[in-house]
């Protein structure tokens, strides 16, 4: 007679992050200080309501719908400022998730939590 065993195996699902996963989330912690040495960025962050948005984006992650309510601006307005904070690599996308409505919302934040400048002018 043939003999039937049956044997149950339980499989624990461990939440490993991978090495690229791990240094994709470091990447994403804001530094403590950068120095910004790009002339061109000094406008930018002392452009009143991108840094303004700076500010807000230091102290944590927002949607533009978030900075919408935070700032009082149309969200043209601060999408158009997000765009010039993101070409001088002042702030970055940290996440993307679909809204309730099936919207990808984009998470900004700042690269940094302190900004240093150093700027030269030589003649």
């Amino acid at each position: 007679m043939l003999k039937i065993r049956l044997v149950l195996v339980q499989f624990e699902v461990v939440n490993k992050m991978s090495q690229k996963d791990k240094r994709k989330e470091e990447k994403l912690q804001p530094r403590e200080e950068i120095t910004l040495t790009d002339p061109s960025a000094v406008a930018i962050v002392f452009h009143e309501k991108k840094g303004q948005i700076l500010k807000l984006l230091i102290k944590k992650e927002m949607t533009i719908i978030d900075l919408k309510h935070a700032t009082g601006m149309n969200p043209g307005t601060v999408k158009r400022h997000l765009d010039d904070l993101l070409q001088h690599d002042l702030i970055l996308i940290s996440k993307e998730q679909l809204s309730e409505y099936s919207i990808m919302m984009k998470f900004y934040r700042a690269v940094a939590k302190k900004f240093l400048f150093k700027i030269e002018w030589t003649a």
